[in-house]
């Protein structure tokens, strides 16, 4: 991926993302101890490192994403699947893609529900992870469109820190109110 302005706004925004989780995780775990809820804590912190990942891994040049990159076409090539590799990269694009929208269909399905909002925030993270996977899986058409549109992939980089962080905003501020009143069905 090239340098390109809107980079480091994704980065700086997947940062803030990542800042954000890491407080509600904290926040979370102390209204815990005093008895509140807070069993959302550790998800709060594994997104929180889901993001902070990803922008360790945009800052610095990846070598573990190259030697993996380097190591599965060896395993293709060894195999005789490189060759025949289209039919296999376009199921696996198709997969992260139906996954991503599983997650995000889930997260807006649990969005009522103040203490499981956690789970469009899941969404949001899986958006990036889903299309940092789906350039990994490198598509001849998605390469030649990320190539053309680069700021493409900093645009839901931005989305996914976004909605994020606005979740974790909502939780922080849930954590000073008590809790609602059960929804009647």
């Amino acid at each position: 991926m090239g340098d390109y302005p809107g980079r480091a706004l994704g980065i700086a925004a997947m940062a803030a993302a990542g800042i954000l989780a890491a407080i509600t995780a904290l926040a979370c775990w102390r209204a815990r101890r005093r008895g509140l809820p807070g069993g959302d804590a550790a998800v709060w912190a594994i997104l929180a490192a889901v993001f902070l990942v990803f922008v360790q891994s945009r800052l610095t040049s990846s070598g573990w994403y190259d030697r993996l990159n380097v190591w599965l076409r060896v395993v293709a090539r060894q195999h005789h699947l490189y060759a025949g590799r289209r039919p296999y990269q376009v199921l696996a694009s198709l997969l992260v893609v139906a996954a991503v929208a599983a997650a995000l269909a889930a997260g807006l399905i649990a969005i009522r529900d103040y203490l499981r909002r956690y789970r469009l925030a899941i969404g949001f993270a899986a958006l990036s992870v889903g299309a940092a996977a789906v350039r990994f899986i490198s598509l001849h058409e998605v390469d030649a469109w990320v190539r053309e549109l680069p700021w493409v992939h900093a645009a839901v980089d931005l989305v996914a820190a976004a909605g994020a962080s606005s979740l974790a905003l909502v939780r922080l501020w849930g954590l000073g109110k008590p809790p609602p009143p059960p929804a009647s069905r």
